[in-house]
């Protein structure tokens, strides 16, 4: 790598402005397929208590997949909506819903100002949304208001801050981490969730932590691991924090990849689940 980071939108708030979105919705089919989401999914449906009949809003439901596998669990008798405020993201939930025969709608939507009435779902789920929100308490406010009494909140999402990465540079890469979730504090919201959920006024709050390990990556291959989007799109403009200059950034990316060539590179990432019942 030798040019500098490219202007480009913030990972995934911006997908739709992407000069070639589908890098994305490859980067989400890819983490979704990691055994820490997995296990975490399962625990949702676990926690919704999804069964034939439910009802249920996926919000910032990305390509689908979880919507399409909690219709399956309601079957014909239930109804799945999901979300996102990507039109690429619903076009391709949609394409693959049709394909899979599943009862399952989806359409452009705000997480923070659902068109939903008051107390329409048996249930809402989240997954890798709050991060990007402008305000995650609006949002958790709102999933809470269109859920019925007695029923479930399930979130799902990152903590970039347990992101750790061996490299040989530990300081800068301190600084750059600094750099990165300065940017944004969702970033950082899967160690706030349980927190976020008591304030919001959800009971039976539970936790569930999952880590995906990262063992290898080819940056020859692809240039971010498998799941991750393009290390330089996570770098872009984080020198405007003041942290690190754009000069210190490239260099940090090179002596990453050149320690994943040198077969090195060693990774890890928690995930968090948290779930809360609205008050009946």
């Amino acid at each position: 790598m030798s040019d500098a980071p490219s202007a480009v939108p913030l990972g995934f708030a911006g997908v739709d402005h992407m000069p070639d979105p589908a890098v994305l919705v490859r980067a989400m089919d890819e983490t979704g397929t990691w055994p820490a989401t997995q296990e975490l999914r399962r625990q949702a449906i676990t926690w919704l208590h999804a069964g034939n009949g439910r009802t249920f809003l996926d919000i910032g439901c990305g390509p689908g997949d979880a919507a399409i596998a909690l219709a399956e669990k309601v079957g014909p008798g239930g109804r799945v909506v999901g979300i996102d405020a990507s039109q690429v993201m619903v076009d391709e939930a949609t394409t693959r819903a049709e394909a899979a025969a599943a009862a399952a709608e989806f359409r452009v939507g705000d997480a923070q100002n659902l068109e939903f009435a008051d107390d329409t779902f048996d249930g809402c789920r989240s997954e890798r949304t709050l991060q990007w929100v402008d305000s995650p308490e609006t949002a958790l406010a709102e999933f809470k208001r269109v859920t019925r009494p007695g029923g479930t909140v399930v979130v799902i999402d990152t903590d970039w801050g347990t992101f750790a990465p061996y490299h040989p540079d530990p300081q800068l890469t301190q600084r750059v981490q600094g750099a990165i979730f300065g940017r944004r504090p969702g970033f950082v919201i899967g160690r706030s969730l349980r927190s976020l959920f008591v304030k919001t006024g959800l009971d039976d709050v539970r936790v569930r932590a999952a880590t995906h390990l990262i063992p290898d990556w080819d940056p020859t291959a692809r240039p971010g691991p498998p799941g991750f989007p393009p290390f330089a799109m996570i770098l872009q403009g984080i020198s405007e924090s003041g942290a690190v200059s754009e000069k210190e950034a490239l260099t940090w990316i090179q002596q990453l990849e050149q320690t994943a060539r040198d077969g090195h590179f060693c990774a890890s990432l928690t995930m968090f689940a948290v779930a809360g019942r609205k008050p009946a």
